[in-house]
């Protein structure tokens, strides 16, 4: 009880501290932040202090070339780490960097504030450092500020400061907690962003907490209540168990608030919720783990019922129902988990998956286990009714039931209702037989069969429904990229001098002037996506030129619907068209005036999408926001056709170049081609988006069972590791074929570990000399054609700017692949990406270890791991050299413009390697089966053929092909046989010579005993005769008398020697053992001086002779009555119960008890404690109790009693 006392405390303990967590003062918590993040920053100051001022130094000494050479790459390591650079000048001219550069260097140096930088990309620390002409400054950002936000780019502190996620930056002006710099000049202000104490750790303690006391509170009651009721049925105690613990998960759920733990996503209503019951997918889980829990707790406790005759017939359909009913259950929660849910489960797709789908992975793994305890218990009463085939009707009239009910209700899936039946019989199989290994294996492989059967259709489904989705949207032709960069380039075009003039010039213009004076300039790289059309209207609204000599299509309409309200609210100048005949398309209307005072002339631009477009893409790091369901889309081959043309595709190949199929009647076609399964759908705008995926192949769906199969691996064997723990401590008492199968497992999983290390090692370096060699051969194409094009040229400055970003442009298109051009001093000319440069992501300097490995070592190229934000990519470097050799700049080929690619194809390797590592696992654990099973079996003969060995009968040899260990044991086992048959015979024939003699002498001793008395007899008789006598006939008679009896003796003896010698052979039957005491105490219940007392409260089948079980009795309890002294109320006590699987009958008397030193003969022949009978009786009772299969002992205590037990094997 003290245990049950201190668990509840326990538990009461962790519901008290569970409520005593809150959340955490907002106030507070900030200052305490701010507090840690100034000790950061001032020690961050004075690294970079120490740092520069050495740095100068050396720059002072040993130049500006050697310093790079010596200090790029271990700066470059300090900016990884600490975000620090340096930027050294002599006079106002920068001469050696690292880091990255910011793009408004002049910023920086003429800056007053001494010891920080407020820059548009950051919010710097800053020192510097002068001597003489040279200067030096050192900076590190403390709040991040992009242009651009997405999720590799976010408004965040730089990592080495620590600060928590939820922690921003204010102005100076604003209220909160200010971090000065290291002049104690304020540097910002601090604040809490709306929901960052919605989560952290105080959450996470308060769940743990809950568990613990959750799990602590199931523990005390799973030991209060057996003692607690102990008297009570096993019923009895299952049902306050399983009270008490829905009692309490009641209590949770009804007045416990979700509040804050809802927040977390597994316990957020928005992830999951089903029901009252499972409102969520954490409580789902914990629902599934205490059902476990009750399920194991009255199986224990069921092992206590007496095992009946048979239960009654009418528990059979019940039975069946139950578990059907509990089956359907579980598979509609699995389908809820896939339609009612945000859990992604496409285990085509794991890079995709979460925690969450781990959690209802988990959750359905519990719920599997939950029904198989059940369905075992419930078979093992179905095995028990008779007669047999009315307990399997009622299971076929319940299984008809079943699938007559769900085709009703429209289900033709039979594996989803079906799915119990083979488990049930295999549950069937192992109560006939002995559980094997490979039940569990067979059985956890349904369960993931199942598994992956149903998650793969409902989620084949939801997929369906979201790629209708998708399609739709994607018919919309919005750009959003397109739109991003016209807001960039329309104020230089409304501003352009030159361009006003020709368009308010007297004379006409010329496409050619046009193009070259809007086109070429402002619309390079990714517009090369659309068919760029620019129109000069005059003052009077006359078309004065036009790029291309067409009309603006976008005048078809009326000058209202040119001004068109449904306009993108952000770009009130862009306007996109969808439903117009020729496709839909962007068009605007500028106003160009230079000054407030000038003319105003218009520019009508038109954006044509071209068709089959196969431009480079945009980088999704140029891309504000990040939306999950566009992110899908990267995992479908897409393309989208125009008036029945194909205009653009993307990860697609095979597609055909003009759309030949017919659509059905709501506008969508599902088709297969090529091992990919299509959806087509089509806008009103007649646009026919396509999205396809592989369609899954059998090594797709090994691994999706090799997963599954995994997992419900894991969660079995832990249950089976804690049952073990739980009723037997001690690990090491499990069989030689389960030390080989864990052997096995862990040599395979370590091995598939070291495998899967070794192999992700092996592709990622592959991937990267793939890459780079493929980077490489873009950036000597690039330098090739460059080379033709500058060919001749002097070396290249800013004023190649725009020449070059024409060719870069056009080029980039060639070789998918984004292309910058530096100065031979490191500085930005031109890329075909200016974005990256304007928006500050990129300084407009070179990396520092690619500018010393290109202008200072001489490289001829060098590839370099680079970074932006969160996003890693890769960049070629090569010298852009004439056809004579001289440099005229280096030439930079980045591919982040790639980098969903990118992140896709190191995604796809490591999926690559736990696909191999599930899928070895799933072969591994049958190649364990296999080899434990080819191991153990010899061994399962060899105990068999030890547990069959006998002193009496034949001992079998063992047949055995093989040379190896067991071999040599078996050999030494048919020797040892032999020998022992040999022993044997040796030891009957001595045993039946000495039982011989023994029998003799006891005969000759007990005929012996009457034969002197009876030759003493006749002897006096012969001399003492005397026929005249008087008395002489009463002498006759007396002597007569007294022969005869001696006689008697002389035949009493003979009959107990024959009684003994030969016992009458047994005649087994089935019979209740407490029936027989009842005849034979009721033989001796008038017996005078003793009461005999029989406790019987159960029937006690067993099947013996009951013959023999009569004179069994017989004997104990007569033996038990001559054991009472006189004097003393005799009482002879008959207790019989069941003990495992034995029926033990005790026989008690409160006699003298039999003295220790004789306590060894009892079971002898011819030994009595008694003055008169032979000794026999208790050695028949022992061979006639052993005869049934049973065995005899007895407990004693002198002057106290004795106690004789008979156990026998109850009959099953």
């Amino acid at each position: 009880m003290s245990r049950s006392i201190l668990l509840f405390s326990l538990a009461g303990l962790f519901a008290l501290l569970t409520l005593g967590i809150s959340e955490p003062d907002a106030d507070a918590r900030l200052e305490q932040e701010a507090a840690r993040l100034q000790e950061r920053v001032d020690e961050r100051a004075a690294l970079i202090g120490r740092t520069t001022e050495y740095l100068a130094h050396e720059l002072a000494t040993i130049g500006a070339t050697t310093w790079m050479q010596r200090h790029a790459r271990s700066l470059e390591a300090e900016h990884e780490v600490s975000g620090a650079f340096y930027l050294g000048f002599v006079d106002d001219s920068l001469v050696c960097w690292s880091g990255s550069v910011p793009a408004n260097v002049a910023a920086v140096v003429h800056d007053t504030a001494r010891a920080q930088r407020v820059l548009p990309e950051a919010i710097h620390q800053h020192t510097s450092v002068v001597l003489g002409r040279v200067r030096l400054h050192g900076m590190a950002p403390v709040w991040i500020t992009p242009s651009i936000e997405n999720r590799y780019l976010h408004r965040t502190f730089h990592p080495w400061l620590r600060a928590p996620n939820g922690l921003t930056a204010q102005p100076r002006t604003a209220s909160g907690p200010m971090i000065v710099d290291a002049a104690g000049v304020p540097l910002l202000r601090l604040a809490w962003r709306g929901d960052a104490l919605d989560t952290g750790p105080w959450i996470l303690v308060r769940l743990v907490l809950f568990l613990l006391g959750l799990g602590t509170f199931v523990a005390a009651c799973w030991w209060t209540i057996p003692t607690l009721l102990q008297r009570s049925s096993p019923w009895v105690r299952s049902g306050a168990f399983a009270g008490a613990i829905f009692l309490i998960r009641w209590g949770t759920l009804s007045f416990v608030p979700s509040a804050p733990i809802d927040r977390l996503p597994l316990f957020d209503p928005a992830t999951y919720a089903a029901s009252a019951a499972f409102p969520s997918l954490g409580d789902l889980v914990i629902n599934a783990a205490l059902i476990v829990v009750v399920i194991l707790f009255a199986r224990r406790q069921l092992q206590h019922i007496p095992s009946q005759a048979s239960p009654p017939a009418g528990a059979a359909p019940f039975i069946w129902a139950l578990l059907f009913v509990g089956a359907t259950g579980i598979t509609n929660i699995i389908i809820g988990l896939v339609n009612d849910s945000s859990v992604d489960l496409d285990l085509y797709h794991v890079q995709s998956l979460t925690g969450t789908s781990a959690a209802a992975l988990t959750g359905i793994a519990l719920l599997f286990l939950a029904w198989v305890l059940t369905a075992d218990t419930g078979v093992r009463i179905l095995v028990r009714i008779r007669p047999v085939w009315m307990m399997f009707a009622f299971g076929l009239a319940v299984l008809t039931a079943t699938i007559l009910l769900n085709h009703g209700y429209g289900v033709r899936d039979t594996m989803l209702y079906l799915w119990p039946a083979p488990i049930l019989l295999l549950l069937f199989h192992v109560q006939r037989h002995r559980p094997h290994f490979i039940h569990a294996i067979v059985g956890v492989g349904a369960f993931a069969t199942l598994t992956a059967h149903v998650l793969t259709k409902y989620t084949r489904d939801r997929e369906h429904r979201e790629r209708l989705v998708l399609a739709e949207r994607l018919s919309v032709k919005e750009d959003p990229v397109v739109e991003m960069l016209f807001r960039e380039v329309a104020p230089s075009l409304r501003t352009d001098t030159a361009l006003h003039r020709m368009i308010t010039a007297g004379a006409p213009c010329s496409p050619g002037e046009l193009d070259a004076a809007v086109r070429q300039i402002f619309y390079g790289g990714f517009w090369e996506r659309y068919d760029v059309r620019v129109f000069a209207i005059s003052t009077q609204g006359e078309v004065r030129c036009s790029s291309d000599g067409s009309s603006p299509v976008s005048w078809e309409r009326s000058v209202s619907d040119f001004a068109n309200p449904t306009a993108l609210a952000d770009m009130p100048d862009l306007y996109f068209e969808q439903d117009h005949p020729d496709g839909p398309f962007y068009h605007a209307r500028l106003v160009v005036m230079p000054t407030e005072r000038a003319t105003p002339g218009q520019l009508v631009i038109e954006l044509h999408h071209r068709s089959a477009s196969q431009t480079m893409g945009f980088p999704d790091l140029l891309i504000s926001g990040d939306e999950p369901l566009s992110r899908r889309a990267d995992r479908y081959a897409i393309a989208r056709y125009e008036r029945g043309a194909l205009a653009d595709r993307s990860h697609a190949r095979g597609i055909p170049l003009f759309w030949g199929r017919e659509l059905g009647p709501e506008r969508v076609l599902w088709y297969a081609d090529h091992g990919m399964e299509y959806l087509a759908r089509s806008s009103d705008s007649g646009t026919i988006m396509v999205l396809g995926l592989p369609i899954p192949g059998m090594l797709d769906k090994a691994t999706t069972f090799s997963y599954l199969f995994a997992l419900f691996s894991a969660v079995a064997a832990i249950a089976f590791i804690i049952h073990r723990l739980a009723s037997t401590p001690r690990l090491g008492l499990f069989g030689i074929g389960a030390k080989v199968r864990t052997a096995l497992f862990s040599f395979a999983i370590i091995g598939l570990i070291l495998f899967g290390a070794g192999a992700n090692t092996l592709l990622a370096r592959q991937y990267a000399e793939r890459s780079e060699a493929s980077i490489l051969e873009k950036a000597r194409s690039a330098h090739t054609e460059l080379q033709q094009h500058l060919d001749g040229h002097p070396r290249l400055t800013q004023r190649d700017h725009r020449y070059l970003e024409h060719l870069l442009a056009n080029l980039s298109n060639v070789l998918y692949s984004d292309i910058t051009v530096y100065d031979v001093k490191g500085g930005l000319i031109a890329s075909s990406r200016p974005q990256v440069f304007t928006n500050g992501l990129l300084g407009p300097r070179m990396n520092p270890v690619a500018f010393v490995r290109m202008a200072v070592e001489q490289a001829s190229d060098f590839v370099h791991q680079e970074s932006i934000g969160t996003a890693h990519y890769r960049t070629a470097y090569m010298p852009l050299r004439d056809r004579k050799g001289a440099v005229l700049g280096y030439l930079a080929l980045p591919s982040f413009a790639d980098q969903r690619q990118q992140e896709q194809e190191r995604s796809g390797v490591l999926v690559a390697v736990a696909n191999l590592f599930v899928l070895f696992f799933a072969l591994s654990v049958l190649v364990a089966l296999f080899i434990s099973n080819w191991t153990t079996r010899p061994l399962d003969v060899l105990k068999n053929a030890l547990s069959r060995i006998g002193l009496q009968g034949t001992n079998e040899p063992i047949r055995y092909r093989g040379d190896d260990e067991v071999g040599q044991l078996v050999e030494v086992y048919n020797r040892k046989v032999e020998e022992l048959r040999l022993s044997a015979e040796k030891l009957a024939h001595s045993e039946r010579e000495n039982a011989w003699k023994e029998m003799a002498r006891q005969v000759a001793h007990e005929i012996k005993n009457p034969l002197t008395p009876m030759k003493l007899n006749i002897q006096h008789f012969q001399h003492t005769w005397r026929p005249e006598s008087p008395d002489a006939k009463e002498r006759l008679d007396r002597f007569s008398n007294n022969l005869v009896e001696q006689i008697d003796v002389l035949s009493r003896i003979a009959n107990e020697f024959s009684h003994f010698a030969q016992m009458p052979p047994a005649h087994p039957t089935h019979i209740d053992l407490a029936d027989v005491a009842a005849v034979v105490a009721h033989l001796f219940s008038n017996t005078p001086g003793g009461i005999v007392q029989l406790n019987a409260s159960e029937p006690l089948p067993v099947y013996a002779d009951r013959e023999h079980l009569l004179r069994t009795f017989n004997n104990l309890i007569k033996n038990a009555l001559q054991a009472i002294p006189e004097g003393r109320i005799g009482r002879v006590e008959i207790n019989m119960h069941r003990e495992d699987k034995e029926a033990v009958v005790e026989v008690r008397d409160n006699g003298t008890g039999i003295p220790s030193e004789v306590a060894d003969l009892v079971f002898l022949p011819k030994f009595s404690t008694k003055s008169s009978g032979m000794g026999l009786g208790l050695p028949m009772v022992k061979r006639m109790v052993e005869n049934a299969g049973g065995r005899v002992w007895f407990n004693t205590q002198e002057g106290v009693g004795t106690s004789f037990f008979v156990a026998l094997p109850l009959r099953t």
